[in-house]
This record gives structure tokens, C-alpha cells and sequence, in this order.
């Protein structure tokens, strides 16, 4: 599987993935310096079925995130935002955007707006830069373009970040406007948000403090409960005149990126030998403004370099913010090697690639896929003698020395002294003032409804039931098919094909059929909506019951009224002259059809999994999977059929994959699926067509194999138990397949 590990003991981390891989809620997950944003961003990635988008609200932001900036994914236009704002069209208000106006900007180009249709789940990282009017923007064009008048268009929205952290940035002008409409620019006083609350979940397990004293000092600045006792703790460490020797590799944190050129420029000048500049390879469109290193990164040897990525590979020999010092530059190879005071192994490291995506949506197979429209090569290296408390945000110091002089600005004592690890390594340049440590009032009182939420676990499993019930409802609304059928039946008397009258007496009978299935549908929602609202009393028993029979109704239905209607009108059409692109339209109206089939067919597992209050969380999880698991399986047989290919099984698809060397991330992200359902593919084929040593390693697979021998008649649980937590219920079935139990 992947080698992605978590710490399953993490309680509120866990919760937290529950929330936005079984619920629809919107979530706000948060935290202090070091307990884990980035890390559950990228599990989040890694290990969730939906359809999503990661977007952050800078270029650089959005790259080290994985995704794409918000303004490149609505086409968001640079200015402020208030919605019924009456607009003088002269030059002042060039930069103010109604309603009206916003859409007369904007670009909503057809595959953008199917974007915007599927998405299930927009991740928004580094949340405290998003300005509150930006949000209420996103939520205008998501409720116009999903036809749905919800909260971000029925969109869940997952925002990560610290709002302690760098705060949004507004110009005077700007916020002469916004005032009279906003209590702040900060995201959450957006306008949607006051009728729809976000629930909050707080990361509090610390991987990057340890120092309880320091930890206590960060907590209260957070606060705004520093005391002067503190303050002058924090002011003990100022040593104006500090000069650090070569070989305990401070870093300086500076409040402008002038004075960290200067000292970084200084440093690097005094060194002696040549000075060598490493050029990016910059490829395609990849805007200057997000790259994500420097363009041109001069380096010699004795150099003090800090690594600006995490090493991807397994012995994870370095992490972003490491400082090390230049040993080698070999230019014919392409490789700089990296040595650290602590005596950790030299690294040897080569040009790293950057991506600039797009996100496109394909129909076919369901998918929103990545699409690169440009790259960024560069060493992972920065020299780090300097740097601005801005880009140090995300890293971690041993060292630091900390100059700001008079000019610290709101958030930036915080984010410059949680980048250590402890009060040992602090040096203070500049007497910390007393009002540089108060935090705004609105994100302390924000934050604190988070600590409020004691009844977490109630909120998840009625947060789960309520999502259920949504798939529920869906599953039954039948406007989407109607439009499409009823668009394609409008554009028929433009169209110049072979039996276009035949065409068009037929597709007033499917609309027909489609109509009156519609009513039904429409009947049978108000029925569940009456069903599921009353929350301290609702009959699952009675809601299976119903939803059973409904189906039952509506299946035949669709087989014989639209699937196969509209099979045979395809295989008759499709040798006509002048209709290939007509054919194409009607295979795409047919994949929708059978999207549709396969949802009631999932009404069923859903319903009954409401009647099964039991065990519901292990029910939630088997949902989750095997609803879009199916789903993925049809839109795939589909595509082999209009191929005209064998149709494969879906374990032999993911083998055929594997066996072509895609890693099973790659094979989950092209199919769509999450890692664990790969794995479980490929363990199918252990034994046979691959290697157990192909899934997992030897010295694992060793301990199981020893366990299960002395075990012979215990059950997969049982062995589990005698394994540990680090050994997984499929890595004992690997153990069982290669014994042949």
C-alpha cells in the first residue's frame, strides 16, 4: 500500500476524517504549529473517494498543497466582492464586483462548469488568507452553476489552516468598502457562513514542540493571555549582538525579503571557492509568481542550505526546513550533496519537479483529473543563513534567530517563534513589544467555539446519518436526467442527420417517460424528507421498507423504458450518415442513465444500512467504499463497451495496471479509486501473478507468517491481536494467501 503513515491513536484526527470522507458537512479543521494540517491534507488526498479539488489562495501556497489557486478555479477576478452593491461604473469602482458584475467576468466555460457540477469535496488550504468576501463569491458561483441555492451549492467545503497564523490581506480602500458589510475580512465572517456553521475540529497532539514551557508561552499568545512573566521570559533570550558560529546553523527570520537577501547575499559572498548558479528548468505555463524555489539558486560549497521539501523517498533522510551545509556540487550529474551538524547520513539530492495543474472533468469515467499544464525542476534547496517569517511558515528550526526590528506585523511573533522547537535554540534580535503579542479578538473568540464542541462524536454520526440521507434523496432526483434529455430534444431541429424526424418522435417519448418517472421520484422525496426529519424518531425500518419498493418500481422502468430503448436507438443511429457526433451525445446521455441505475441501486445498501443502527460505523465505512467502488466498476464496463474491448474485471484491470509498473497510488488516482482498494485487488492475485514481497515488506511478511503457523485456528481478528497495530486485516490475508489458507 501506500507508504503514508498515520497515527491512528490521534484521536481528533480521526474524527476528522470521518467527517469529510462520511459526511457533507462542512469542516474546518485547525490547529497549532505542528500538530498536523499538512499531514492530514495529504491523507486526505491519499485515502478519500470523492471527487475533489485542493486549491489554496496563493501560487505558492497552492503548490506546496498540491493543487491550484482559487482564483484559477472560479476565475476569480483581483477585487473586492459585495454582492448587492449598487455600482457607479466609473473608474473608483473598477475594482468592485456585484453579483452581476462578477458574472460578467468570469469564464465559466463548459467543461469548467461540469468541474464545478461534480466536484464532491473542495479542500481550501491556508485558510487565514482567505479574505471573507472571496468566500462569499465562491459560494454565489457554486449556487449558480450547481442549480442549487445550499450553502456553496450543496459543495462540502474542507478549510485547513491556522488562523493565528498570516492574516488575510485587505488595502485601506478595500476595507472602506467591505466594512459596511463585513465585522472582518477574515473567512469566517463571510456572509454564508453566519446561517450555515462550520463544525470545528482542533489538532492539538504537538509532533513539533516538546518544550511544555515554550508550548504554554505559544498557547497564551494565542490567547491573548501572555503575561508580562512570559514576555519576559520570550525577552531573555534578546542578544543584540549575537553573532553564531558557522557550525550551529542558525537561521535569521526577518520580517521583509530585502534584509533576508542581504544577510543570505552576505554570507555567501565571504564564503571562498566559485559560485555556481543552478538554473529551474521551467517547462510549459508556470506562472513566475508561484514558483515555488528560486528561479536561480547560487550556491558554493560551505553554503547553509535548509531543504524546502519533504524527501519523498522511504528512508525520509530530510524534511522541509532541515538545514544542512553544501558539500559537493556536481554539475555534469546533477546532483548537490547536503552534510548536517547533527551527523545524520549525507544526502545527495537531484532537480525536484513542481506541477501546475488544472482540474478537467471527465465524464467517462467519472473523474476529476489533474491536468499539467506546466512544470517547475529545481534543487530543493534555498540558502538559509535568512528568510522572511512569511516563508518560514509550514517549517521547523532547531535554531532560530529572530530580527523583526520595529516592524512586527499581526501574527507574525507567532508564526516566527512556533517555527522552533524549543526555547533553547531561540535568539531575539529585537526587544519583543507587548502589543506585537495580542491576537485579534474575533479569531480567539472563533477559535474557542472549536474547544466548545465536547459532543463531537453525537455531531458525527448525526452529521453521517443526515449525509445518508442526502445520497438517499439523490438517488431519486431525476431533474438532471430530464434536462439533459429534454436540451438534446430542444437542439434536434438544428441538427442536419439521416432520420432526424425518427430521432425526434423518439426523444419525445423518452422526455415523456422521463416526465412521468420524474413526478414519482418527486413524490417519493417528499415522503423521505418527511421520514427523515423528525431526527429523535425516525423508522428505518419503515424508510427501508419504503425505499425497497420504490426501487423496485423505478428499475424495470429505466431498463426497459430508457436503457434499453436508447441502446437500440444508438445501435440503428450509429450507421446513418451524418450523425457520429449525435451518437456521441446519445453514449454520454446512456452513461447517465446507468449512473443513475446504479444510484438506486445503492438506495438499497444505503437504506438498509439506516436499519442497521448496530454496528453503524463499521456500516458507514462498507457504504462509503462500495457505493463509489460500483459506481467506478459500470463507468468502466462502459468505456471497455464503447471501445468494443473484452470487458475486464475490475481486480484484473488493477493487475494489469500493476503489472505495467504503476505504483498503486497511481493505479487508485487513474482509476479513480481509493489505495486500499487496489491493495485488496492485488492481494487476490498473491500467489500467482504477483510477489507478496511486491505489497509488503519482507520483514513484515516474516512476523505474520511466523504468527499464523503458531496459530493455525485463530480467526484474522485473533491474529490481529498477537500482530499489533502497525499489521493490517489485508496483510494477514497476504499471509493467509501465500500459506494457502
Amino acid at each position: 500500500m501506500s507508504n503514508f503513515q498515520v497515527d491512528r491513536e490521534n484521536t481528533a484526527f480521526m474524527q476528522a476524517v470521518a467527517f469529510v470522507n462520511q459526511t457533507n458537512q462542512n469542516v474546518f479543521i485547525t490547529g497549532k504549529a505542528g500538530t498536523g494540517k499538512t499531514t492530514f491534507l495529504k491523507y486526505i488526498r491519499e485515502h478519500s473517494y470523492k471527487k475533489m479539488a485542493i486549491t489554496a489562495p496563493t501560487g505558492v501556497a497552492a503548490m506546496n498543497a498540491g493543487g491550484t489557486t482559487l482564483h484559477s478555479l472560479f476565475w476569480l477576478p483581483f477585487g473586492t466582492f459585495v454582492e448587492d452593491y449598487e455600482l457607479r461604473w466609473d473608474e473608483q469602482d473598477s475594482h468592485i464586483y456585484n453579483k452581476s458584475r462578477l458574472f460578467s467576468t468570469i469564464k465559466l466555460t463548459k467543461q469548467r462548469r461540469a468541474i464545478l457540477q461534480e466536484l464532491e469535496l473542495l479542500v481550501i488550504d491556508e485558510v487565514s488568507m482567505v479574505r471573507a468576501d472571496t468566500l462569499d463569491a465562491i459560494n454565489v458561483i457554486l449556487q449558480s452553476v450547481r442549480r442549487d441555492m445550499r450553502p456553496f451549492g450543496g459543495l462540502q467545503v474542507l478549510f485547513i489552516g491556522d488562523l493565528y497564523q498570516l492574516p488575510p490581506v485587505v488595502k485601506d480602500a478595500e476595507w472602506n468598502i467591505l466594512r459596511d458589510h463585513y465585522s472582518s475580512v477574515f473567512f469566517f465572517n463571510a456572509k454564508i457562513l453566519r446561517d450555515s456553521p462550520l463544525v470545528m475540529l482542533e489538532l492539538n497532539k504537538i509532533y513539533r514542540q516538546q518544550d511544555e514551557g515554550f508550548i504554554s508561552i505559544l498557547n497564551a499568545i494565542r490567547n491573548n493571555q501572555c503575561t508580562n512573566e512570559m514576555l519576559a521570559t520570550l525577552n531573555s533570550y534578546y542578544q543584540k549582538d549575537f553573532v553564531p558560529k558557522e557550525e550551529e546553523q542558525y537561521i535569521t527570520l526577518t520580517s521583509h525579503n530585502r534584509n533576508a537577501d542581504e544577510i543570505n547575499s552576505a554570507k555567501l559572498a565571504s564564503l571562498s571557492g566559485k559560485m555556481l548558479n543552478l538554473k529551474a528548468v521551467v517547462k510549459d505555463d508556470f506562472a513566475q509568481g508561484s514558483y515555488p524555489a528560486e528561479e536561480t539558486l547560487s550556491l558554493k560549497i560551505g553554503a547553509q542550505v535548509m531543504f524546502i521539501r519533504n524527501d519523498s523517498g522511504d528512508e525520509r533522510k530530510y524534511y522541509n526546513g532541515k538545514i544542512g551545509t553544501v558539500k559537493h556540487i556536481d554539475t555534469i550529474q546533477g546532483t548537490v550533496s547536503v552534510t548536517f551538524p547533527d551527523g545524520s547520513e549525507e544526502v545527495t539530492v537531484k532537480r525536484e519537479t513542481w506541477e501546475n495543474i488544472r482540474y478537467n472533468y471527465d465524464k467517462g469515467q467519472d473523474q476529476i483529473k489533474e491536468e499539467i499544464l506546466g512544470t517547475f525542476s529545481q534543487f530543493p534547496l534555498r540558502l538559509a543563513w535568512a528568510i522572511t517569517i512569511h516563508k518560514s511558515q509550514g517549517l521547523t528550526f532547531q535554531k532560530a534567530i529572530i530580527d523583526a526590528g520595529t516592524s512586527f506585523a499581526a501574527g507574525q511573533v507567532y508564526v516566527a517563534l512556533s517555527r522552533l522547537t524549543s526555547l533553547d535554540g531561540l535568539v531575539l534580535k529585537s526587544i519583543i513589544p507587548s502589543y506585537a503579542i495580542r491576537t485579534d479578538y474575533q479569531v480567539v473568540e472563533f477559535a474557542q467555539r472549536a474547544q466548545s464542541q465536547s459532543n463531537i462524536n453525537e455531531i458525527l454520526e448525526q452529521c453521517q446519518r443526515n449525509y445518508l440521507g442526502q445520497i438517499l434523496m439523490n438517488g431519486f432526483r431525476w431533474d438532471g436526467l430530464l434536462v439533459e434529455t429534454s436540451e438534446l430534444l430542444k437542439s434536434m431541429e438544428e441538427r442536419n442527420i439521416d432520420g432526424k424526424e425518427k430521432a425526434i418522435q423518439f426523444f419525445q417519448e423518452i422526455v415523456k417517460q422521463l416526465q412521468t418517472q420524474e413526478k414519482v421520484a418527486h413524490k417519493f422525496i417528499v415522503v423521505l424528507y418527511d421520514l427523515l426529519r423528525d431526527k429523535d424518531a425516525i423508522d428505518y425500518d419503515l424508510i427501508c421498507e419504503r425505499s425497497t419498493a420504490a426501487v423496485n418500481w423505478f428499475l424495470p422502468r429505466m431498463d426497459k423504458d430508457l436503457i434499453e430503448a436508447l441502446t437500440k436507438h444508438i445501435e440503428e443511429y450509429q450507421i446513418r450518415k451524418r450523425t457520429k457526433k449525435y451518437v456521441d451525445e446519445l453514449k454520454a446521455i446512456l452513461l447517465d442513465y446507468k449512473r443513475k441505475r446504479e444510484q438506486l441501486q445503492h438506495c438499497l445498501i444505503i437504506a438498509e444500512t439506516l436499519s442497521k443502527r448496530e454496528d453503524f460505523q463499521t456500516a458507514m465505512l462498507d457504504v462509503a467504499v462500495q457505493v463509489k467502488t460500483k459506481e467506478k466498476e459500470v463507468l468502466a464496463a462502459q468505456s471497455a463497451d464503447e471501445e468494443g474491448g473484452k470487458k475486464l474485471d475490475t481486480k484484473d484491470i488493477s493487475l494489469e495496471m500493476f503489472k505495467e509498473g504503476m505504483t498503486i497510488a497511481d493505479i487508485a488516482d487513474k482509476r479513480g479509486m481509493v489505495a486500499g482498494t487496489i491493495y485488496g485487488h492485488l492481494i487476490n492475485f498473491v500467489g500467482t501473478e504477483v510477489e507478496a514481497t511486491e505489497l509488503i515488506d519482507q520483514g513484515k511478511l516474516d512476523r505474520i507468517l511466523d504468527v499464523i503457523r503458531a496459530n493455525p485456528d485463530k480467526s484474522s481478528s485473533e491474529l490481529k491481536m498477537l500482530l499489533g497495530a502497525d499489521i493490517d486485516y489485508p496483510d494477514i490475508k497476504i499471509g493467509q494467501k501465500v500459506l494457502g489458507l
